[in-house]
């Protein structure tokens, strides 16, 4: 009997530190959301033939095409081997901001150029000097068509000054990636829209869309007043499903 006491006690110790065990919780893992936004786009990106930043020439030679451009009253005025186009009265294609689309009038240097030579494009990318405020975190770009000398325009609002090309769809369109920025709010919250545009036959560019779906995003929302993990998130409805790993 005295076995067995000891036995059941035992057990009941034993069943009593298993009860009393802290639990181990598995963290979930953090996304850099940023991270990720950044290699995706980098494994997709087309690289350019040449890229050329502008130390305020008025004229130069890239790759045998010839470029002049000046300022105007408004905007400025762009050559490339001897045709000529304005942006004082073009509009963005896209919307910078909630608020809607932008004039390139308001652009009045240049600051980048980069070529694709195989695709013949060019992409030019536009600001505003001297800037103050907002206005620093403004810039446009431009893609024209060497073979038909059409241009497409667009403007970025704290998303970057570079200019790129992708590739994503693998269906022998070019794509261009559009940015909408919503914000910061007064809490600080920051919403940046990624909107995919793709090259029509003609040489323009146009938002891209098919039969199941009109309009293909992905959007990265954070604070901008400090590491507030109820403020970030990423949501997409794109062509491909975006993972964390960015592939």
């Amino acid at each position: 009997m005295k076995f067995k006491s000891l036995l059941l006690t035992g057990l009941v110790t034993l069943i009593g530190c298993s009860t009393n065990s802290p639990k181990i919780e598995v963290a979930a893992e953090e996304v850099n959301h940023e991270k990720m936004i950044e290699d995706y786009l980098r494994a997709y990106a087309i690289k350019p033939t040449l890229v050329y930043k502008n130390d305020g020439s008025k004229a130069f030679t890239l790759l045998n095409h010839k470029i002049i451009w000046k300022e105007l009253n408004s905007g400025v005025e762009i050559s490339i081997d001897g045709h000529s186009f304005s942006t004082s009265d073009k509009v963005t294609f896209n919307s910078v901001e909630k608020s809607g689309k932008d004039s390139l009038n308001f652009a009045n240097s240049l600051m980048q150029v980069k070529v694709y030579e195989k695709e013949s494009l060019i992409g030019f990318v536009l600001d505003f000097e001297p800037c103050t405020g907002t206005g620093c975190s403004i810039s446009y770009q431009i893609i024209y068509d060497l073979k038909t000398r059409k241009q497409s325009y667009f403007g970025k609002f704290r998303t970057g000054f570079e200019f790129e090309l992708y590739d994503f769809n693998k269906d022998g369109k070019l794509d261009y990636l559009a940015t909408e920025t919503d914000g910061p709010s007064a809490d600080g919250v920051l919403a940046k829209e990624y909107i995919l545009y793709s090259q029509a036959k003609g040489g323009e560019f146009e938002e891209f869309s098919t039969e199941r779906q009109k309009r293909f995003w992905f959007r990265y929302t954070s604070n901008e007043s400090g590491p507030m993990p109820q403020d970030e998130k990423f949501e997409e409805s794109w062509v491909e499903k975006i993972d964390k790993s960015g592939k």
